[in-house]
């Protein structure tokens, strides 16, 4: 693809993001339509049972992101130097790593999951447990995914997204008169069914001879990773765990117009597998990635101001449609929430862009964020318009952050041993 002239590079890269963007919204639309078929079915206090359950997924599934991060810089390595052997059998011996790192993780789980539970308002410690062994799972997924990313297999990537679409609203709808417990682990069976999928798409074939490798050289970078997604996944959610914790009979409600905001970070993080990679070749290649990344927020920007002009022109009847009249009461909130969480979809993709340029520090920016923000945040007791508007002023803050950090001049050309 690097051999190609400027428009057709221009042209492919476009090709990519929308493939990976349109199945990405494809399968975010069923995963919203869950959402807003299980609202209908619980009553306010069990959904907000369930938003909490969805912010403790990502919280454990995003960091798993941090591992797309780390494959794909080191699998970009190995395939800029044209090594394929040298790849398959790291793509093995990563794989039997991190099946055993998943089992240990289960077990400690388990254990964390009254702890938990307890914390949340006294929730199902079952549901906790099912639903972090799910995030588990989808972090399992997403190193498949990372090396269709790697190898720029766009097309096979935005199958598998369509795929967990359909499977997660087959077996979460079949499993929802079990409640939220039923719910989640309709979101297990779902995720597994997908990692197959994907395992079948990447499957390095048969053993053959060749260099032995004792380690997978992807710990610096997932240490890294791990810390700012999972610092973007706080951020994400902190504002739904406090109002749960503090305003029970306010979480259903701020759970509804969180969903619908929360839409244009699910999109950013659709649009990173595409953005990732890119930006980590053109790294390994001593270039930056500042058109891909342009075409990225470009694509973003498209939903993000729908969602604002439709929240304008009518929030209430807008909840009211989806969710139900019992869960429209926050909808004046709605318009500042979106543009809150527009602002932390910026700051997913600028972090994209610079875990995968191999830039490190500003994993410090996003901690002093969250730090700050966790205690700006709860100073609102739950009440929801304090939350939304405190919520706004530190995405925006965090943003400016990774902004300025994004337009600093590229380091000289290094390399991840």
């Amino acid at each position: 693809m690097s051999k190609l002239g400027r428009p057709a590079r221009l042209n492919a890269l476009i090709s990519g993001a929308l493939v990976v963007a349109a199945a990405g919204f494809f399968a975010n639309v069923l995963n919203l339509g869950v959402s807003v078929l299980i609202a209908r079915l619980l009553n306010p206090n069990a959904y907000g049972a369930f938003s909490q359950m969805v912010g403790i997924f990502f919280i454990v599934a995003l960091p798993g992101s941090a591992l797309s991060v780390a494959v794909v810089r080191r699998a970009t390595q190995y395939l800029v130097l044209d090594d394929e052997p040298l790849m398959r059998h790291w793509q093995r011996r990563l794989n039997q790593r991190l099946l055993r790192w998943a089992s240990g993780f289960s077990l400690l789980a388990l254990a964390a999951s009254f702890v938990i539970a307890y914390w949340l308002g006294h929730r199902s410690w079952l549901a906790v447990w099912i639903n972090t062994l799910a995030a588990i799972t989808w972090a399992l997924l997403n190193v498949d995914r990372a090396l269709l990313q790697a190898r720029q297999r766009y097309v096979d990537l935005a199958k598998n997204f369509a795929l967990e679409g359909v499977v997660r609203t087959i077996f979460m709808v079949a499993f929802s008169p079990f409640g939220v417990t039923g719910i989640v682990s309709g979101l297990l069976v779902a995720i597994c069914v997908a990692r197959i999928h994907a395992r079948r798409l990447v499957h390095p074939g048969a053993r053959e001879d060749g260099p032995m490798l004792d380690h997978t050289g992807v710990t610096g970078d997932l240490l890294i990773a791990l810390a700012t997604l999972g610092l973007l996944a706080t951020l994400q959610f902190l504002d739904v765990f406090l109002v749960g914790r503090y305003a029970q009979d306010r979480a259903g409600a701020y759970s509804a117009i969180s969903q619908v905001a929360k839409t244009v970070v699910y999109g950013a993080i659709i649009l990173g597998n595409f953005l990732l990679p890119e930006t980590s070749i053109a790294d390994r290649r001593g270039a930056d990635a500042y058109r891909q990344l342009a075409i990225a927020c470009g694509l973003l920007s498209i939903p993000t101001v729908i969602l604002v002009i439709a929240s304008e022109a009518g929030a209430e009847p807008l909840l009211r449609l989806v969710f139900g009249a019992r869960y429209a009461s926050a909808y004046a909130s709605l318009s500042t929430l979106i543009l809150a969480m527009g602002f932390l979809a910026g700051s997913t993709l600028l972090s994209t862009y610079l875990l995968g340029s191999g830039r490190r520090w500003p994993t410090l920016w996003l901690a002093i964020a969250t730090t700050g923000g966790a205690w700006y945040l709860a100073s609102a007791r739950g009440h929801i318009a304090d939350t939304v508007h405190h919520n706004l002023l530190l995405q925006a803050v965090t943003f400016l952050g990774l902004l300025i950090a994004t337009l600093r001049p590229l380091p000289e050309k290094h390399d991840v041993n």
